[in-house]
């Protein structure tokens, strides 16, 4: 099992109440690379604080333990040396470990007839392809249905086409979780960005009233009210005489309408924004043409893994030629790279200790509760009813 929250680290102060765990929930599927990444040599990865090493063999996908019992040394420095037998190899002393249940097959060093052969185990994870991506499964419970725990047109091909990315964070998971729930940063940290410094000021100090989705896989935040422009004593107007904005809204400050949109009857999205336990949020478009699932990744306690996976609804083989070249040639630097980097930079800075909420913040105290309520966890585990 990791090691258990340090009790005096000051991180921990915002979220030691509402009982959500610095490693992150085990008991949920995580996307951790894209399959593309996994060629012929193990992979080594990184989840949840533990160090599992990834394989494929004869089409079969692996994965167990990084270290092996023997003396320690990284399986994902073996090989799969008998191909065919699902079975990897460590470098050290050869021994040989059956993928599918991580048993110890044969210890190569020590001859067929070993004794220590069979009594030896590693652990093995569940892990999936899907969608383009390899989804591990690093807790104890029996596993879900894996499309049961992801929104579910992500890899419905005949439908929709997906592409991915993800950047590691120098971050606790939970603060980047904190960035979604609708606390009003983006419209003042993004304000300027490439894709919105044309468009009108996104509404502020908007009113939020958090509804849980159904089946508790989540939590939706309605948004309704909000300003574009004020005057703030002693200091002047907010935001001050920009020119440049000479856009038409796109939607994007749009609060209401998602009831009747596409976005609803194409995805079945019923929000402009939702954010899914273990840690997801699910961005929609009005016009049900794209949506965007953001997942923060717990690789450890102080790193975090930020997947973008966009989707598209097909629509034609033209406009999914173009949808693919403004994807490569604009979006995946303007929103993927440049708009996420002004999160990136300023959750990377974030000093933990205690903290001063405020009315902006309402969709944060409500994910907090919400995770450490309704969270999947084994039996018996402690959970904190938070009132």
């Amino acid at each position: 099992m990791p090691p258990p929250d340090d009790e005096d680290d000051p991180g921990e102060i915002p979220y030691r109440r509402y009982d959500v765990p610095k490693q992150g929930f085990e008991d949920y599927w995580y996307p951790i690379i894209c399959t593309a990444e996994l060629k012929r040599k193990p992979k080594a990865v990184r989840l949840v604080g533990r160090d599992i090493v990834l394989f494929r063999d004869a089409g079969t996908l692996v994965a167990l333990d990084e270290r092996c019992p023997h003396r320690g040394v990284k399986l994902s420095l073996g090989q799969c040396s008998y191909p065919g037998s699902g079975t990897i190899s460590c470098p050290y002393h050869g021994w040989t470990f059956d993928g599918s249940t991580g048993r110890l097959i044969a210890a190569l060093m020590e001859g067929p007839d070993s004794p220590v052969a069979r009594k030896v185990a590693t652990r093995s994870y569940p892990v999936r392809e899907h969608a383009g991506l390899i989804w591990l499964w690093p807790g104890s419970m029996q596993p879900s249905t894996l499309v049961d725990d992801i929104p579910e047109w992500i890899g419905r091909q005949e439908t929709f086409f997906n592409i991915s990315m993800y950047t590691d964070y120098k971050c606790n998971w939970r603060w980047l979780v904190d960035n979604w729930p609708q606390d009003h940063h983006a419209q003042y940290v993004h304000r300027n960005a490439p894709e919105l410094m044309f468009q009108p000021q996104l509404p502020y100090a908007l009113t939020l009233d958090p509804k849980p989705l159904d089946g508790n896989k989540g939590l939706a935040i309605k948004r309704s009210g909000g300003m574009t422009g004020a005057d703030y004593p002693g200091l002047g107007r907010f935001p001050k005489n920009e020119w440049w904005r000479f856009m038409k809204p796109t939607g994007r400050g749009n609060v209401t309408g998602f009831e009747t949109s596409k976005a609803r009857t194409v995805y079945g999205i019923k929000n402009q924004s939702e954010l899914w336990l273990p840690g997801l949020t699910v961005v929609g478009r009005l016009s049900g043409e794209y949506s965007l699932i953001q997942w923060a990744v717990p690789i450890d306690g102080e790193t975090t893994r930020c997947f973008n996976i966009n989707n598209w609804r097909r629509m034609g083989w033209r406009r999914e030629i173009y949808d693919r070249a403004h994807y490569y040639l604009f979006r995946s630097w303007v929103h993927d790279r440049m708009f996420s980097d002004q999160d990136k930079v300023l959750i990377e800075s974030t000093v933990p200790g205690l903290e001063r909420l405020s009315k902006t913040d309402v969709g944060v105290i409500a994910w907090r509760k919400f995770a450490g309520t309704h969270a999947r966890r084994p039996p018996g585990e402690h959970k904190l009813s938070v009132a």
